[in-house]
């Protein structure tokens, strides 16, 4: 099995691209705030502290700022499960400042972005162990999946059973760490969710975007699905640091010839 080297380095685009124009997500809950009131006073100051924190407190960060009322501002930041505390703090610097600029006057805000996703949200609403299935978004690699999969059922079933491990590991993960990462044949997967949600709560959360995937988009390369409280992706190619934790999972009884093989690539 294998995917040659223009083909993935299309996929590199692919997904460099997707994850690089993820939205910044303004959530319109009818209260907005004006320029240099209290609440954005406090915004400025709680965002532009998170990429020192975050990085200190091992990758996930929530926080509060001002008095108990409409002007007091919860935010929490959270780096991919992989990523060294530099990289972190620089990722969720970028997101913090993207959120900053694109949502003037909002209330409640979240973006999964930078060139490596990591979350930063806030809200004039206490966010820590709330769980949030909305807004949902996604994003795709656009070539068919039968341009690499010659036999689908095969595919789809190995796909099926690796994201469910993945989601399960995941939601296992402890009050500082949520994340988890699977390896089946050449399908990747990667899964995250903050680290305040229960174990049920963020299986709940992995569980909605496996299915928003499928019912959207399964017919495609790869791609992601996330939500405020988690975020899934997968490929056809390593984006990840494979550890002794990552799941693996393989054919039960791999079919000796590219025919059966439901990754053979397609000539």
């Amino acid at each position: 099995m294998y995917l040659n080297n223009l083909v993935f380095a299309f996929f590199l685009v692919i997904i460099l691209v997707i994850s690089l124009t993820n939205a910044q997500t303004c959530l319109e809950t009818g209260n907005n705030f004006t320029t240099n009131s209290p609440f954005a006073r406090n915004r400025n100051l709680i965002l532009t502290s998170l990429p020192t924190n975050v990085s200190k407190d091992g990758g996930f960060f929530n926080t509060s700022i001002g008095e108990e009322g409409p002007n007091r501002v919860y935010a929490q930041a959270l780096c991919r499960g992989d990523l060294s505390g530099e990289d972190c703090s620089v990722y969720v610097n970028f997101t913090a400042h993207q959120l900053l600029s694109s949502c003037k006057n909002q209330t409640e805000a979240f973006s999964w972005d930078g060139d490596v996703p990591c979350l930063v949200r806030y809200s004039d609403k206490s966010l820590f162990g709330v769980l949030a299935l909305e807004p949902i978004q996604e994003g795709i690699n656009p070539n068919a999946i039968t341009d690499v999969a010659s036999n689908l059922t095969l595919f789809f079933e190995l796909w099926g059973e690796l994201m469910e491990a993945v989601a399960k590991k995941a939601s296992m993960g402890s009050s500082k760490l949520k994340y988890a990462t699977g390896v089946a044949e050449e399908i990747q997967a990667l899964m995250q969710c903050t680290p305040d949600l229960s174990e049920s709560n963020c299986l709940t959360c992995l569980r909605t975007l496996i299915r928003r995937y499928t019912a959207c988009c399964r017919t495609y390369q790869g791609g992601y699905v996330e939500t405020p409280s988690c975020r899934m992706r997968w490929d056809l190619y390593t984006f990840f640091s494979p550890t002794a934790d990552t799941v693996r999972l393989s054919l039960s009884s791999p079919p000796p010839d590219s025919i059966d093989n439901p990754l053979a690539t397609i000539k």
